[in-house]
Formats: C-alpha cells, sequence, structure tokens
C-alpha cells in the first residue's frame, strides 16, 4: 500500500506539556537525556527493529538523531517544533529513571508515532501505559481551524512497525491501533497502523 497522508490537524506547543500516571512521567526530552537515549539506541536488539539498523556508536551520533526528531515540514507553525518524550520510572532512582522514549516522528504527511524501550525494561508494560498517556496528551491539544474541504477526514495517529515486531505489535493493539495494511522501506517489512481520533 501507499503510506497515508493526511492534513496537519494539530497545533504543536512549545514547550510539550507533560503527563504522568502512579508509575511513569512523560516529559520532552532534553539534551541531558542524550546519555540514557544512547544507552538505548547502543543495544542491537533495539536497532534491529529501528532505522538505521546499525547500533549507535557514541553520544554525539545520539544527539544527532535526536535533532532529527524536530519537524522539517508541515504549516509554519509546527515547522522546527517536536512532540518527543522521554518515559520515566518514578520508582526508580532518579540517574535512571528514563527507560524509553516515546515520540510523533513526524506530521506531515501524516502523524507517525515512534517509541523504544531499553531491553531492560521490556515485559513491564511500560510501552503500552506510555502509549496511552502519549494519545492522551496527542488528542487533547488545540486543533487549527480548517475549512470543510481540508477536513473531511476522520483525524488518525499511524505507527509502522516492523511484522517481526510482535511485542510492538502487541502495544498498538492493545491501545486500539487497527493494522490497515503494509509497506516496504528498505527491504524492512513493515506493518502500517492507524488509529482514529476518539
Amino acid at each position: 500500500m501507499d503510506l497515508p497522508k493526511q492534513t496537519v490537524y494539530v497545533i504543536v506547543p512549545s514547550p510539550g506539556p507533560s503527563i504522568e500516571s502512579d508509575r511513569l512521567h512523560l516529559r520532552p526530552v532534553v539534551d541531558d537525556d542524550a546519555s540514557a537515549l544512547f544507552a538505548i539506541r547502543a543495544r542491537p536488539e533495539v536497532a534491529e527493529m529501528n532505522d538505521p539498523k546499525t547500533p549507535f556508536q557514541s553520544i554525539e551520533e545520539t544527539r544527532e538523531w535526536m535533532a532529527t526528531k524536530v519537524f522539517t515540514s508541515g504549516p509554519a507553525d509546527v515547522i522546527g517544533r517536536s512532540f518527543y518524550y522521554a518515559i520515566l520510572d518514578k520508582s526508580i532512582p532518579r540517574a535512571e529513571q528514563l527507560v524509553g522514549y516515546i515520540s510523533i516522528n513526524q506530521v506531515d504527511p501524516f502523524p507517525e508515532i515512534g517509541f523504544a524501550l531499553h531491553p531492560d525494561s521490556w515485559g513491564k508494560g511500560y510501552a503500552t501505559e506510555a502509549m496511552r498517556l502519549m494519545l492522551k496528551m496527542w488528542w487533547g491539544l488545540e486543533r487549527r481551524h480548517l475549512d470543510e474541504s481540508d477536513c473531511s477526514e476522520v483525524e488518525k495517529a499511524f505507527a509502522l512497525c516492523h511484522q517481526r515486531n510482535a511485542g510492538s505489535c502487541r502495544v498498538l493493539e492493545k491501545c486500539g491501533f487497527k493494522n490497515v495494511g503494509e509497506f516496504v522501506y528498505k527491504d524492512d517489512e513493515l506493518f502500517v497502523y492507524a488509529l482514529e481520533r476518539p
């Protein structure tokens, strides 16, 4: 299938809001998070399900990747902003609280969600909980006023997930995403997931 295209509905604040549950705190990523993010992206089992496939080799490389989370296309008031969040477990020591990240990687041509956790944090329900928190924030953001001709579609969020990544597919499905097709990117066979705005 072709990748989705969708009008940009959301107005992205800068800085973005934060949100908490009893266990997790999601807050915008800051430069000081680079070493913790490097610890995640340096792991081969994380890299194999992401792009690029090569584990990161340095904090500087991690910072370069962090910069790609800033939106470079879409309406003028979106460019230069991001919706990129650290996932913090409030129950563990502050220096080790960052267990993963979750973001809207782009808004144009469609809002695409990405996430990853440190392998030590897999299987604990963090990703599902963080996804629900992030979606609550995303759907709660102010929307732009559009002509009816621009917004005849149902607003959705999307995610691309490697077909071999059963854990991430389960997370998306638990959060209400539906598998709407398949897409091949650089030899990776991906599922395309979509979720309608409630």
